[in-house]
């Protein structure tokens, strides 16, 4: 798994957080109160010494040596794998023949998978070649994505003593009940193998030392089960606070997702300090960043549209809002401060982030062999098995067999064979307007900007040059503008604010709204001159 780099002003904040943490972990202990593993051993080294050797280091101080007992997991019990998994014996105690393998965990199962799916990898180790037949440095891999075996979800492993001829499992609903409540496998999340997992085990029913040496299997390319779910990393500011619930330490951990990049006029806190667009630079000459977009700045004299004043800034503002101050988090609606997002539906596959609506995987960066769905890290099709109604596409993605041959145009996605309009329900940040299956900032300035947040190819302009600056847009995309004295109207698609819409097949009626506001607009700055 890829670890997040952070900034180097966050870094004496997270060293400070982690000189708090204890120095030991949760401890995992037998039945009759034994910590395990045990710290020697008598058949070979500890686990402490051979994941030591290895570059393993604790996930609290102190750092070193590894401290086999503070990182012990008796969980995850099951996990998702990649496309493609690898598996190596790291520890084998002599006398010890075990074989070790995966199966399909099964909901609902209440007895163990009998030996027909039970599906094995490391064999017994043989005396005279061991690497070669399940000893150690013993390596195999599995391409598990296209094994007929592999049902699609889900998976654990088991451990084989042929001797005892017992089986336990990683899932403990199915360990031997000879001694209740036995721990036989313990997990330890590696900090050196992207993904990697190592399972070390105890094969005796009875008489077990505890040490936990008998096998340890690395398998890389596994997430936790439930990994990938979007979540808010506790402490973080701004963008930096989005992350996704990973494995850390054998347990899920919510890891920001995005690194503190500086900041730019989108209205998010690219750098992560607690302020969003702060700084003068962020837009070109004689614009400013208002709402998360440059615009260009409101003259006094002209003024803004009413129930708007025009800041020594250049921004509009809400009257009620002028001598309102919110607290952080919070946006100032109509005089009263607001949690940001309260009241907000966002369009077709967005969420609301700080009082904006966003992809639901913006920035979201998901593991190998994983990609985003609704802001969940999944692992790729047709390595996860898609449903009997989907068809799996070259993203990696699941799609609705219905929906499989059905191109929406942007602003609309499919849904039973049909398009659907993304702003169908939607109520954006702040009385801002949804078009093209994006939530634009509320009408509000009237000097030297678009008077409307529409980009239907339809545009405002008095006809006169207000504060040096035309209000029409002077970069389209395509398709002839006409000048009717006061409307120009615009052929194809304009980007004159860093707008982006779908056709107009994507909603219906949206050019005769456009109009008829933009008819509005046009009356209304008429009347105040």
């Amino acid at each position: 798994m890829k670890i997040p780099r952070f900034a180097s002003f966050a870094l004496p904040i997270a060293l400070s957080l982690l000189s708090l943490a204890p120095a030991v972990s949760a401890q995992v202990r037998q039945p009759d109160g034994t910590v395990i593993p045990t710290r020697t051993s008598d058949d070979g080294p500890s686990v402490a010494d051979i994941l030591g050797r290895l570059g393993e280091t604790n996930l609290t101080p102190p750092l070193t040596p590894f401290n086999a007992q503070a990182n012990a997991r008796p969980d995850p019990q099951t996990f998702r794998p990649g496309c493609r998994i690898s598996f190596r014996v790291m520890a084998r105690s002599a006398g010890h023949t075990s074989s070790f393998g995966w199966y399909n965990v099964v909901a609902g199962r209440t007895t163990p998978p009998p030996e027909s799916e039970r599906y094995t990898i490391v064999p017994e180790a043989g005396m005279s070649s061991p690497a070669a037949s399940g000893g150690v440095g013993f390596t195999a891999s599995l391409d598990i994505g296209s094994d007929r075996r592999y049902t699609g979800g889900e998976i654990g492993f088991f451990l084989r003593n042929h001797v005892q001829e017992y089986t336990y499992y990683t899932e403990r609903r199915y360990q031997p009940t000879e001694v209740p409540g036995f721990f036989y496998a313990l997990i330890y999340d590696s900090r050196v193998t992207p993904g990697g997992f190592y399972f070390a085990w105890e094969d005796i029913v009875r008489g077990n030392d505890n040490d936990f040496n008998d096998l340890i299997v690395l398998v890389d390319n596994l997430t936790c089960s439930g990994g990938g779910d979007a979540c808010t990393v506790p402490g973080a500011m701004g963008a930096c606070a989005q992350g996704s619930r990973q494995c850390r330490n054998a347990e899920l951990t919510c890891v920001s997702t995005v690194t503190p990049v500086p900041e730019v006029c989108d209205g998010v806190d690219n750098d992560c300090n607690g302020t969003v667009d702060e700084g003068d630079s962020l837009c070109p000459p004689r614009q400013i960043c208002d709402r998360g977009s440059c615009v260009d700045r409101c003259e006094v004299e002209l003024g803004c549209l009413p129930g708007f004043t025009c800041t020594p800034r250049g921004s509009c503002i809400e009257n009620n809002c002028l001598t309102v101050t919110c607290a952080a988090g919070s946006v100032c609606r109509n005089g009263t401060c607001r949690a940001q997002c309260e009241g907000v539906v966002c369009p077709y596959g967005q969420v609301c982030r700080q009082d904006r609506c966003v992809d639901r995987c913006a920035g979201l960066t998901c593991d190998r062999d994983q990609v985003c769905v609704d802001g969940v890290c999944q692992t790729r099709c047709p390595c996860r098995r898609c449903g009997a109604s989907e068809t799996c596409t070259t993203d990696g993605t699941c799609r609705a067999l219905d929906c499989a041959s059905v191109t929406c145009p942007q602003g609309s996605y499919c849904m039973g064979g049909r398009c659907m309009d993304s702003c169908a329900g939607a109520v954006c940040p702040g009385g801002g307007v949804c078009m093209g299956g994006r939530c634009f900032a509320p009408v509000v300035t009237d000097a030297g900007v678009r008077d409307a947040a529409v980009d239907t190819g339809v545009v405002v302009d008095s006809g006169v040059r207000d504060a040096g600056v035309r209000d029409v847009p002077t970069v389209f995309d395509s398709g002839p503008v006409t000048d009717t004295g006061g409307l120009v109207v615009a052929g194809g698609d304009t980007q004159g604010c860093g707008c982006r819409t779908g056709s107009s097949g994507g909603a219906s009626g949206r050019g005769v709204w456009g109009l008829a506001l933009v008819g509005a607009l046009v009356a209304m700055r008429r009347r105040r001159r």
